[in-house]
Order: structure tokens, then sequence, then C-alpha cells
């Protein structure tokens, strides 16, 4: 072989590794992401227990507080060949006013999970994740469990949490869970987790089923610890264009807060500007002492990524005077 052609050949060879590592860059991404949020918010003296006000602060004081938890999060997806990838998420909770964090005890605060999926077959995952039932209340929330308004889980997961928060940092996520998610078939998708107690607490498991089609969503889920420790939800809604209507309906049995069921109705309505919406929720619990809340807000995009809120909230309890509260504030998306 002369030297002409050898180094015609290597330069060749050269390009196609070039090539090829042009190509399998491309097949990978990492994404840095996060939610800045910084407003303030006051509550009156109303007796009715904080818990039947999600997001509310402490009574009668000014309050620098987010409406939606500021965040920083990492996501990374490969894709594998043939449909099929790999993916992990992690992602930190921070007070922004003060810059510690959400929880000092649990630094991935919000999720972190390593997952291996396939686009036909659907995704295993394993990790600190959702509960498959909490999509569904996070759906249902025109404010995605977001502000002073938010029906938050007493109204959509009927006050249940099944164990301390210093066993679970919170009863809509869980640690050393195994889950699968399916692929969306016909508008049809199903999830199911379970999350190893470790000798902590008992097994957990959880699952949902939701069709969407168009304007059509229809859901139904549950959260089980045992047969006297569980949740149930179905909801449903219809997108109208000029509105989104949404009803839940939820069963809670055991747990820390005992047996109740719960209700909710919420609208969702889209501006020029932003998004308004609103939302009725009741609680009764076992003890007969019922709650219900009303909540409105409004968001003002300044940006596909900044908005302005303003928001109110106020509940009721049996034997209690009403609490009332309203925050307003900036939220950045990045």
């Amino acid at each position: 072989m002369n030297n002409a052609l050898t180094r015609r050949l290597t330069c060749i060879g050269g390009l196609a590794l070039l090539t090829c590592g042009d190509w399998a860059q491309a097949q990978s991404s990492l994404t840095i992401y996060g939610i800045i949020d910084q407003g303030i918010t006051k509550a009156n003296r109303g007796t009715t227990a904080g818990a039947m006000l999600p997001g509310r602060a402490a009574p009668d004081i000014w309050t620098i507080k987010a409406g939606n938890t500021s965040r920083l999060g990492f996501r990374g997806r490969e894709e594998l060949g043939g449909g099929s990838y790999a993916r992990f998420q992690m992602e930190h909770r921070v007070a922004l006013d003060t810059g510690t964090p959400s929880n000092p005890n649990v630094f991935w605060l919000g999720r972190s999970v390593v997952a291996i999926g396939d686009k036909q077959w659907g995704e295993v995952y394993t990790g600190r994740e959702y509960s498959p039932v909490y999509w569904i209340a996070l759906f249902a929330d025109p404010t995605a469990l977001s502000y002073v308004g938010q029906l938050g889980t007493t109204y959509t997961y009927a006050n249940y949490t099944a164990v301390a928060a210093s066993v679970e940092a919170s009863n809509n996520r869980w640690s050393n869970s195994v889950g699968y998610k399916s692929p969306t078939w016909k508008g049809m998708s199903v999830e199911v987790a379970t999350a190893l107690g470790e000798r902590a607490r008992k097994r957990n498991d959880s699952a949902n089923i939701q069709y969407r089609d168009g304007p059509v969503w229809l859901a139904a889920g549950t959260d089980r610890m045992d047969s006297r420790n569980n949740m149930s939800i179905v909801a449903a809604g219809y997108d109208f264009g000029v509105v989104f209507p949404t009803a839940t309906y939820s069963r809670a049995r055991g747990g820390l807060a005992g047996d109740a069921t719960s209700y909710a109705l919420a609208v969702r309505v889209p501006l020029s500007f932003g998004r308004a919406y609103g939302s009725y929720g009741k609680l009764r619990p076992a003890d007969s002492r019922d709650a219900a809340m009303v909540g409105t807000g409004v968001e003002y995009d300044l940006s596909k990524r900044s908005l302005l809120y303003a928001n109110l909230g106020s509940a009721k309890r049996d034997s209690f005077s009403r609490t009332t509260a309203f925050d307003a504030g900036f939220k950045h998306t990045f």
C-alpha cells in the first residue's frame, strides 16, 4: 500500500471517528433546571388549622415565602438505540429568602431517580419518586399544589398522611421506590410502584391509571400501606378551551389523620396575559368536624419563563373560626 493511499484511508477513518463522536454526543443530554420563587404572604388569626388551608404561613405576621418551592434540578438522558434510553433526575429544594434547604435531613428532597426505558414498552425506575397517585392530585389542582389557594393534599388526598415526616419526608414522595411507567396506548397509561420500608416503615404500594384523549381526562389511583392505612382517588376533567374544569373524590383510611373523605371542584381559565383559577374543597373526617376551603388566584406572564402571581385562600372548620390568607410574588423557571 503506497503512502498516498495510506494517508487517504487515515483521513477517512479520522473523519468517521469524529462523525461518530458527534453523533453519540447528540444522543445524550444534560439539563439544569429549576424554579426561583419569592413572594410575601400573610394570614389572619383564624383558628382553623393551617393544614385545612395548605400553603398558608404563620398567622398574623408578614412572611417572605415562596408560592412554589424554589429548587435546583439536574436531568440527564442517553439514547441507547432502537427506542431504548437511560435517564436520571435529581432535585434539591431550598428556601430562597434564607438559603437553607427545605428539609435539612433530605438534600434531594424533590426527586432522585435513575431509570431505563423503551418508547414501546415503558420505563422501570428506582429511587425517590412521586407516588403514582400524586400525579393525579397534581393535575387536578389548578395551582399544581402551589400558593395559598391550593387544594393541596388535604382536599385531594382526603388529608391522608401515611407516616410521620421523621420517617418519610413528605406524603407524596416515597424513598426506596421501584416503579414502572407504561407508554400511552390510545390515550391510556398506567404506573405502579412499591416503596420498600427497609425496616423504617412498612412497604408502600401505589398505582394510577389515566386516560387522555383530546379534551377528556379521566384518572384513578391508590396509595396503600396496608388494609388499615390507604387512600384512593378518582378524577375527571374536560377542556372546553375557554375553561377547563376538574373534579376529584378521595377516601382515606387510617394514617396519621384518620379516616376521611374529600371532594374538590376546580377550574382553570386561560387569559390573554396568563391564567386565572379557582377551587373549592370539602373534607369530611371521621370526627365529624368538616372543613371547607375556597381558593382563587391569577398568574400574569412577563415572558415564557417569568410571571407575577397573586392568590387568596380561605378555610373554615366546624367549631373553629375562619382562616384566610393571601400571597403575591414573582416566579422564574429555567
